[in-house]
């Protein structure tokens, strides 16, 4: 099992992680309204935005990023995928992850 997180503008976050549900991709994704400060393009930015934290099988995360970058906006979307311990997390809930993301 795997943890992916994308940053989205916030009225796009919540139809991307529908279609990513919906095609089984991951199984849940959480929203998390947050304030994002970088540079682009030779110009610092600060956007309002809502990062997804999905969750995902380990075998299913290049399926996940090939979708999620024909679904999002941005030009470059972050896409960083963390390592979840399995062996510490609850036996059923990373099953359940691997059963819906099949």
């Amino acid at each position: 099992m795997k943890i992916a997180l994308t940053n989205t503008p916030p009225d796009k976050g919540e139809d991307i992680a529908k279609t990513l549900v919906e095609e089984h991709l991951v199984a849940c994704v959480n929203f998390y309204p947050i304030q994002s400060v970088y540079f682009w393009k030779g110009e610092a930015c600060m956007d309002k935005e809502i990062t997804l934290m999905m969750k995902v099988a380990a075998d299913g995360v290049e399926a996940l990023k090939k979708r999620l970058l024909e679904l999002h906006p941005y030009e470059l979307p972050e896409f960083v995928v963390l390592e979840v311990d399995t062996q510490a997390s609850l036996e059923e809930y990373v099953k359940w992850v691997r059963h819906e993301t099949k």
